[in-house]
C-alpha cells in the first residue's frame, strides 16, 4: 500500500511521487511543511511532493500530520536499526577534536548542535498526540495528585488553645521546663500541676507540604524545557532557511504548551532543585512521575548523540538509505568485535553542523594495525596517492583493512545497498535477494582498486551470494543479507573466513563474547 490515513496521521510511501491538491491555503501549509526540498509547486492549489529515500514525519498546520517511510522495508525493521544506532551512538565520544576511547560518556556540551538534539526530543513529547509519549499528559497527572510528605512543626500556644499534645509536650510540663503561674482555680491541669499552669504550651502542627524533591524535580524539568525552547529560538530568529522557518513555528507553539503547565499554583508552593532524586521510590514508580524521569533521562542521553535515532521522526527529513549505510558501518565494527574483541583504543570522531552530524570520511578503528575498518575511505584518481584508484576516484561505504602472513596488505570491500529485488521460490514464497548491478559495481570496486581481494554488497534481504573469481588468491564477489533487528550471522562468518584466510591462523580469530553488544 503506497498510502494510507491512521486516525490523523497520513502516511506515504517516500519511492512514489505525489500530487497534492486542495485549497489555497491547505497547499501553502502542506508546502511549508515539507519545505522546498521536497515540495515543488504546480498551481496554487496543486503541489508535486518527492521524497526518494528520505523518510519522516511531518506537520502540516490543520492537515494533522505527514508520515513518509521506507516501502523496502516494514516499520519494525526501520525503528530496530534506529534503536541500534542510538545503543551505539551513545557510547561515542562527540567531538572530532577529542581523543578517547570506546565507551566513553560525554557530559552535556555547550554546543548548538547538541542543543538541537534536546530540543528534537523536547518538541517530540511536548507536541506528542499519543497520551503515552506526551509530556503534558504525564505533568497533568502529577498536577492532580502532586506527592506529599507529612511535616511536623512545634508551635507555642496558650493552654486554652491546645488541641493536641505528644511526649514531647507532657515531658516539658512534666520536668518544669515551661514557664508557669499560680492558678488556684484553674481546673484539673491546675489541679494536676497543685495549682500551676503553663503560660504556654509547646505543641506539634501537623501538616501536608508539596515542596518534596520529586516536584522539585518535575518543577526544574518544566524550566530546563522552557530554556531549551528559548536557546533554539534565538538561534532560529537569526537564521533564512526553510528548516528553522519550521523550528520557529515549533517554539511558538511548544511555549503555548507549556504555559499552563508551568504556570499552575502548585509550584508557588515548591522550591528550587538542588539535586536529582533518582532513588526515589516515587519518580521511578508512581504514575506521571516515572515517565517524566524517563523523559529526562532521554533528553540528555540525546545531547550526547553523534547522530540521533530521532531524527528521522521528529523533525526534517532524513536520507534512510544514508542511516542504512552508517548502521552497517557500526555492524561491520561489531561482527569484529565479536570475532577478534573490542579495539583497544580507538576514537570515533563525527563531524557536524546545526542540523546534524555524520562520520567524516575515512574515519578509521583499528585493532593494533593488524586490522582496520574503514568509513567511505576514498581511493583517489591519482596512482601516488596512499589510497589509489586504477581509473576513476571510488568511495567504498566500508573497507576492511588486513595484514597477510606474508606481511603485505589485503582490503576486502563491503557496499551498503538499501534495495532489492524480489523473486518467487520454487515453493512459492517471496524471497527478497540483490540486484544484479550491485554484483557488477562489486566487480568495479575489485577490479580498480590495488589490494582489494573482496567486494561483497550489504543488503537488507534474505539471500547469500558467493561469486568466486579464480582461485582462493584471486578472491570473490557477493552480497550478504545484512538486516537490523536480526542476527548478523552470515556478516559474522563472512569477516572470520576472511580473517582466517588473509592471515593463516584462524585459531588467533576464535569467537569473544562482547557484553552488551549483541548484533
Amino acid at each position: 500500500v503506497a498510502a494510507r490515513v491512521d486516525s490523523n496521521e497520513v502516511r506515504l510511501r517516500g519511492e512514489v511521487e505525489w500530487i497534492a491538491s486542495g485549497s489555497v491555503d491547505d497547499i501553502h501549509a502542506l508546502e511549508f511543511g515539507v519545505t522546498s526540498l521536497h515540495a515543488e509547486r504546480l498551481s496554487d492549489s496543486a503541489l508535486l511532493l518527492r521524497f526518494g529515500n528520505s523518510v519522516g514525519r511531518f506537520t502540516v498546520g490543520a492537515l494533522g500530520t505527514l508520515a513518509v517511510y521506507c516501502g523496502k522495508w516494514d516499520d519494525a525493521t526501520f525503528d530496530a536499526m534506529l534503536q541500534d544506532l542510538t545503543t551505539v551512538a551513545l557510547s561515542l565520544p562527540y567531538k572530532a577534536e577529542q581523543r578517547a576511547s570506546w565507551g566513553v560518556d560525554r557530559t552535556l556540551l555547550e554546543s548548538n548542535r547538541i542543543l538541537l538534539h534536546a530540543f528534537l526530543y523536547a518538541r517530540h513529547i511536548v507536541l506528542a498526540s499519543d497520551r503515552h509519549v506526551a509530556l503534558p499528559a504525564a505533568v497533568a497527572v502529577v498536577l492532580a495528585n502532586p506527592h506529599r510528605r507529612f511535616l511536623i512543626e512545634r508551635a507555642r500556644v496558650a493552654p486554652y488553645e491546645v488541641e493536641k499534645v505528644d511526649a514531647r509536650s507532657v515531658a516539658r510540663l512534666a520536668s518544669g521546663a515551661e514557664r508557669m503561674v499560680r492558678t488556684p482555680h484553674g481546673g484539673r491541669l491546675a489541679e494536676a500541676l497543685r495549682g500551676y499552669t503553663p503560660l504556654e504550651v509547646d505543641v506539634p502542627h501537623a501538616y501536608h507540604s508539596v515542596d518534596t524533591a520529586e516536584n522539585r524535580f518535575v518543577r526544574a524539568f518544566l524550566d530546563e524545557l522552557a530554556d531549551i525552547i528559548a536557546c533554539v529560538s534565538a538561534i532560529a530568529a537569526s537564521e533564512r532557511a526553510p528548516f528553522w522557518k519550521r523550528v520557529a513555528a515549533d517554539c511558538v507553539e511548544m511555549r503555548l504548551r507549556l504555559h499552563p503547565l508551568r504556570a499552575h499554583d502548585l509550584w508557588k508552593d515548591v522550591g528550587r532543585q538542588f539535586t536529582l532524586p533518582t532513588a526515589s521510590s516515587v519518580l521511578q514508580r508512581r504514575h506521571g512521575y516515572k515517565e517524566l524521569l524517563r523523559h529526562h533521562v532521554t533528553l540528555h542521553a540525546a545531547t550526547r548523540l553523534p547522530h540521533d535515532d530521532r531524527l528521522a521522526e521528529l523533525l526534517g527529513m532524513k536520507d534512510v538509505a544514508a542511516l542504512y549505510e552508517l548502521w552497517c558501518f557500526f555492524a561491520v565494527v561489531r561482527a569484529l568485535e565479536l570475532v577478534i574483541g573490542r579495539p583497544p583504543d580507538e576514537a570515533i570522531q563525527p563531524r557536524g553542523d546545526k542540523v546534524q552530524v555524520d562520520l567524516q570520511w575515512g574515519l578509521r578503528v583499528s585493532w593494533r594495525d593488524e586490522v582496520d575498518v574503514y568509513y567511505n575511505l576514498t581511493f583517489s584518481g591519482e596512482r601516488r596517492a596512499k589510497w589509489a584508484s586504477a581509473s576513476v576516484e571510488l568511495r567504498p561505504d566500508i573497507v576492511v583493512a588486513t595484514r597477510r602472513a606474508s606481511g603485505d596488505l589485503a582490503l576486502h570491500v563491503l557496499d551498503a545497498k538499501l534495495r532489492l529485488d524480489r523473486r518467487d521460490t520454487s515453493d512459492g514464497e517471496e524471497l527478497k535477494t540483490y540486484k544484479a548491478a550491485d554484483i557488477v559495481k562489486m566487480h568495479a570496486y575489485r577490479d580498480a582498486l590495488p589490494d582489494v581481494r573482496t567486494a561483497f554488497v550489504l543488503y537488507p534481504g534474505d539471500e547469500v551470494e558467493t561469486f568466486a573469481i579464480g582461485g582462493a588468491e584471486s578472491g570473490a564477489v557477493g552480497a550478504i543479507p545484512v538486516v537490523p533487528g536480526r542476527a548478523c550471522e552470515e556478516l559474522i562468518g563472512h569477516l572470520r573466513n576472511l580473517l582466517a584466510n588473509d592471515a593463516s591462523r584462524a585459531v588467533s580469530y576464535a569467537p569473544v563474547a562482547v557484553t552488551g553488544h549483541e548484533t
